[in-house]
């Protein structure tokens, strides 16, 4: 009852003496506060909405514009002199004021059209990927002339983060044709004879049957769609899977590779870190955030950043979706500590609070006594099973009373900070402690991560972290920016803490105590909750993973040998999966697509006849280093401009996704997509982006801001491969497989991973 008062603002009783009202001064200073915060962010977006409506125009232009136009109007030149002339006899005001009024008015007219010209143009230009093509250090005339204009038009300081998005091109459907041709292609080292003979005439049947429909829908959908790609992508992929979410698609990132972590005390590294968080996220919700470009000129989508705060997957029966709460409705983080969860307010009025009254608040937390109420402690256990066996709880027992209140200042959350009680440690010499790690990142016990939430950061019990995060709404290097922002604070930024390990800084502000989450949980809930956490600790145990820092040689020697560091170690996983199956299969990379508006991904295909001749030629005894060298770097060149199509839109897969959702909703059957859609990825693999922010300028260092992160095999059979290339003479790879499969391991495949590699080590000495 007193936590209920608490949430009145007012309450009246009516007496003999009349009516009589009792203020909460509390609650009322809580109300001002949330309304001061949401007009300062409404503010905030209104500014910004200009600024993006006159970009690449500035307001200085419009001085400049101004000062033109008066100026011809005393020279008698242009337009202006004409709309002078008109005012003096429309109007009864002093005809210099009625001149000027006129005179700003088509200053504006005027500021405004070439604005939409600039833009316009601005997106023309951004149509032109031939800087993609270019030789290193050798830009063709026309990427010279195409990089002077852009200069011209992009010459604002400082942008800011959604700046560029109306000039951003939409992402084009490539011809039918193409995709065909690029199919058989990719797969015809996968198959017999016999085999790709069938599927050439399943691919000529589409071709020239239903294949045109379907491709007439998607072009026709691309048009008034702002990314015809993006929104079924999400839906379809993510939203209406009903697998678990733990493992199968969320992801994780580990601490900084090194010995010691920053500081010991826990309560002051979750603080630290959690307060450059939100500071990042104040910076997307003002929009000061700079856009993340490629070679300091050009612009990537930033659409992805608009939901990766405050924000919940809500399961759902057939399709979960996605809660996104505004910035001054979430003013708390949610912490889950020893099987309790606590509300933490991170504002005083509208100031936010300090690393030092944040580790404050979490030591309170941390040296709170309380054991968790009956069912509390393997809640978290629901949001790792289905979703249509958490739908069906969350609406049963979740959806009244104290339950559903809790679970709402779950989901309202900005994230979620788990506190665990254990400590991690990192060495070189012993790879089983950043396994460990990885795996408590990846899942924890199965009950202590809340796998619904967009951001859930994780703090050890010595100092160190790792974060997990939901997939659906953002690709990891979206989620990468923040988190490399945080640690470059944390790690490599000094004064964060004080000689004793400590957040530096006084406790300045009002503290509001961490609120204790209450919960009544029936037998039957508590039952459901732990049937989750057994499923739970079978899929945990049957996920394998291992971590191969490989430090014998990094980019350097790659580039040396003529070949992207990407195409090498990608040519190297070839290798090594043909030598533990004999075979090869189908290999998934992740390319991004953000060149285009609300673009995301594209699949690059690795295996083709080219990385397959390098394989057999590196198990050939009778072919020289030389010719190994020469057919690494055909096989390297070829799977660049596979990237690059992919980058620029004109992969295979996504196309192929589309043409198949619209078979669906036309309920028509296509033999050749179904078979295509279900064609299983055994090697799926990605690259971990690093150096995103430019924040630590010279003093970056990619071991100390992360040691890489994963995510689990996408094939019951197959691998999940991640890396990161931490400097020039180190690769972090992240492998994941299932123990439940015999022909797999993780640890067997990083054995093979690192003798493929100190293979191909030799063949550069052929240079």
């Amino acid at each position: 009852m007193a936590e209920a008062r608490q949430a009145v603002a007012f309450q009246f009783a009516v007496t003999d003496e009349g009516v009589v009202v009792d203020f909460n001064k509390a609650a009322i200073y809580n109300v001002v506060s949330v309304i001061r915060h949401s007009v300062r962010l409404r503010l905030h977006r209104f500014y910004n909405t200009l600024l993006k409506n006159i970009f690449p125009n500035t307001t200085q232009s419009y001085i400049l514009i101004v000062i033109t136009l008066l100026l011809a109007r005393y020279l008698e030149a242009g337009p202006s002199v004409l709309l002078w002339n008109i005012g003096n006899e429309l109007s009864s005001i002093s005809r210099n004021v009625t001149g000027l009024l006129y005179v700003g008015l088509l200053s504006i007219v005027v500021w405004l059209t070439l604005a939409y010209i600039e833009r316009y143009t601005l997106k023309l230009l951004l149509m032109y990927k031939g800087w993609m093509w270019d030789a290193p250090g050798k830009p063709s005339w026309k990427t010279k002339v195409w990089y002077t204009l852009m200069k011209f038009l992009c010459a604002r300081k400082h942008l800011r983060l959604y700046s560029y998005q109306a000039s951003l091109p939409k992402q084009s459907v490539p011809s039918l044709h193409s995709t065909c041709k690029k199919y058989l292609s990719s797969v015809k080292p996968l198959m017999k004879d016999n085999e790709y003979s069938e599927m050439e005439q399943l691919v000529e049947e589409f071709r020239n049957g239903i294949g045109r429909r379907l491709h007439r829908y998607t072009v026709l959908y691309s048009w008034w769609a702002t990314n015809y790609v993006s929104e079924w992508w999400e839906k379809y992929v993510y939203l209406k899977c009903r697998g678990p979410l733990m493992i199968n698609s969320n992801y994780y990132a580990a601490d900084s590779a090194i010995p010691e972590p920053v500081t010991s005390i826990q309560a002051a590294r979750a603080a630290s870190v959690a307060h450059s968080f939100l500071v990042f996220r104040q910076k997307v919700d003002d929009e000061t955030l700079e856009p993340l470009v490629l070679r300091d000129i050009i612009p990537t989508c930033s659409k992805q950043y608009s939901k990766m705060w405050n924000t919940t997957r809500i399961p759902g029966r057939t399709c979960d979706y996605l809660a996104h709460y505004d910035s001054f409705l979430s003013r708390h983080l949610v912490v889950y500590h020893r099987g309790r969860f606590f509300k933490v307010n991170v504002y005083d009025g509208d100031k936010l609070l300090t690393p030092a009254e944040l580790e404050r608040l979490f030591q309170e937390i941390i040296d709170d006594s309380t054991e968790p109420q009956p069912g509390e402690a393997n809640l978290p256990a629901l949001t790792a099973q289905e979703r249509y066996y958490w739908a069906v709880v969350r609406r049963t027992h979740f959806a009244a009373g104290v339950n559903k209140q809790s679970l709402d200042i779950i989901e309202k959350a900005a994230f979620i900070i788990s506190l665990d009680d254990e400590d991690q440690h990192y060495s070189d010499a012993d790879p089983s402690l950043l396994i460990k790690q990885c795996k408590s990142a990846l899942h924890g016990d199965g009950n202590n991560r809340w796998f619904d939430k967009s951001v859930n950061l994780i703090f050890y019990k010595n100092g160190r972290m790792g974060g997990n995060f939901e997939h659906s709404l953002a690709d990891a290097p979206v989620f990468g920016h923040p988190y490399e922002f945080a640690m470059i604070n944390d790690v490599i930024i000094s004064g964060r803490y004080d000689s004793k390990g400590h957040c530096s800084g006084e406790i300045i502000n009002k503290l509001t105590p961490p609120k204790r989450l209450k919960w009544d949980l029936s037998k039957e809930c508590i039952e459901k909750i732990d049937e989750s956490y057994t499923i739970a600790q079978k899929m945990i145990n049957d996920l394998d993973l291992f971590v191969l820092n490989f430090q014998d040689y990094g980019k350097n020697l790659m580039k040396k040998c003529g070949v992207s560091p990407d195409a090498f170690l990608q040519m190297a996983m070839q290798l090594t999966y043909y030598k533990l199956s004999n075979r090869f299969c189908l290999t998934y990379e992740s390319s991004m697509t953000r060149l285009y508006r609300e673009g995301r991904t594209e699949t690059v295909r690795t295996v083709t006849d080219l990385s397959c001749k390098f394989v057999l030629a590196m198990l050939d005894k009778t072919k020289t280093n030389r010719e190994r060298l020469d057919i690494l770097r055909q096989a390297g060149a070829l799977h660049q401009k596979q990237y690059r199509q992919a980058m620029c839109g004109k992969g295979i897969d996504r196309h192929l996704f589309c043409m198949y959702v619209i078979s669906q909703y036309l309920k028509v059957d296509s033999p050749f997509l179904k078979k295509v859609l279900s064609e299983p990825w055994r090697l799926s693999t990605s690259q971990t982006p690093h150096n995103q922010t430019k924040y630590a300028g010279d003093q970056y260092d990619a071991k100390k801001v992360s040691a890489g992160g994963g995510f689990g095999p996408v094939a019951d059979d197959g691998y999940g491969v991640s890396y990161i290339i931490t400097g020039n003479d180190c690769l972090m790879i992240h492998i994941t497989a299932k123990n439940s499969c015999p022909t797999t391991g993780a640890k067997m495949f990083a054995g093979k991973l690192r003798e493929s590699l100190l293979e191909m080590k030799e063949i550069g000495y052929a240079i």
